[in-house]
């Protein structure tokens, strides 16, 4: 993370809340995709991706409330995540 950061620091401007929105979607994916589960995680990046790309196009207003909204709805359908194993 600290190399990658100081290769981006050239392109981006750095400030101390450069790195907000990246954690923000990276939790999201976490969140979706289960925890330990690499598998899980690539289904919620595509998912997210899409979601990112198609909703910019329609809504670009809400397209971090849809990526909320999708991350409820995993919550609330399948709350150990979409490839994460239920705990007993």
């Amino acid at each position: 993370a600290g190399a990658a950061g100081a290769l981006s620091a050239p392109i981006r401007s750095v400030v101390p809340g450069a790195g907000v929105s990246i954690l923000i979607e990276s939790f999201i994916v976490t969140v979706i995709g289960g925890m330990g589960s690499i598998g899980g995680a690539l289904a919620a990046a595509l998912i997210l991706g899409l979601t990112r790309s198609f909703g910019s196009i329609g809504f670009p207003l809400f397209v971090e409330g849809m990526m909320f909204a999708i991350m409820a709805l995993v919550l609330l359908l399948k709350p150990s995540g979409l490839a994460g194993k239920r705990q007993s």
